[in-house]
């Protein structure tokens, strides 16, 4: 088997910078640690900046009352497009619409032409909250309409893990240093960037491979559910894919 990063990059490994947490200022926060772990605090301060967002956001289904022929943009962190709603649960330059999309959508049925979620998806509760969130989709969409879904491909990070050493994870996510193109740590092992890829942190709540997407959309309204590649679409306007996710990606679109 190949090495794996070496010792000279230890101090940007991922096990020592997710580690080397610096103590907390505030005394509240040294409190509720000596009763609760941080990655539990974590949770409940993300749960907490949602509901400010669900109560600040209550009446945003108004703005779109009359609205037809929509494009929108869910989950579009720093990538939002002009031309489309480009909806997220923290604010950015081109964030218009700020909403928790695992409630319901603040659009009316069958206002959308268009719906694009890319790295998004695998942020959602399989069961509680996945299903909720395409059963909206397929709400809002007009007849027609084109879902276009994209994820981490599970598969693609199973069939690198199953081979011998390194050079599978440097197709997907890899520098020629071994060091992750997003974090720009390396991996002491090849497991931890598995872990991490279907994990990352607690923000990743499920691994999607093809079959078990298809499975969920068709469950939950769609009939026509197809694999598609970067940069091809079943509608060409829904096809506004960033290239950095390329490698590491699924793609996946339903129709209405």
């Amino acid at each position: 088997m190949e090495n794996g990063p070496g010792a000279e990059s230890q101090r940007t490994d991922f096990y020592s910078t997710v580690i080397r947490n610096p103590p907390p200022r505030r005394v509240i926060r040294k409190v509720l640690l000596k009763v609760l772990p941080n990655h539990i605090l974590e949770q409940l301060k993300f749960e907490f900046h949602m509901l400010f967002v669900r109560l600040r956001s209550r009446n945003r289904s108004r703005a779109y009352m009359k609205k037809k022929a929509l494009l929108l943009n869910i989950g579009a962190g720093d990538s939002g497009k002009d031309g489309w709603i480009n909806l997220d649960a923290f604010p950015g330059k081109k964030i218009d619409c700020l909403y928790d999309a695992r409630k319901r959508l603040p659009f009316p049925s069958g206002s959308a032409n268009g719906i694009f979620s890319e790295h998004f998806f695998e942020h959602l509760h399989y069961t509680e909250e996945a299903p909720h969130f395409l059963r909206e989709c397929y709400r809002v969409l007009q007849v027609g309409g084109v879902l276009r879904i994209i994820v981490p491909d599970a598969e693609k990070y199973l069939k690198a893990y199953a081979h011998e050493g390194w050079k599978e994870f440097k197709d997907l996510r890899l520098d020629d240093q071994l060091r992750d193109r997003y974090y720009g740590w390396t991996y002491n092992t090849r497991m931890e960037l598995v872990n991490y890829l279907f994990r990352q942190g607690q923000e990743h709540k499920f691994a999607y491979d093809f079959e078990t997407i298809e499975f969920l959309l068709k469950r939950n309204g769609f009939e026509d559910v197809r694999k598609q590649e970067y940069g091809k679409s079943a509608m060409g306007e829904v096809c506004i894919d960033m290239e950095s996710r390329r490698a590491e990606s699924l793609y996946v679109e339903a129709i209405k």
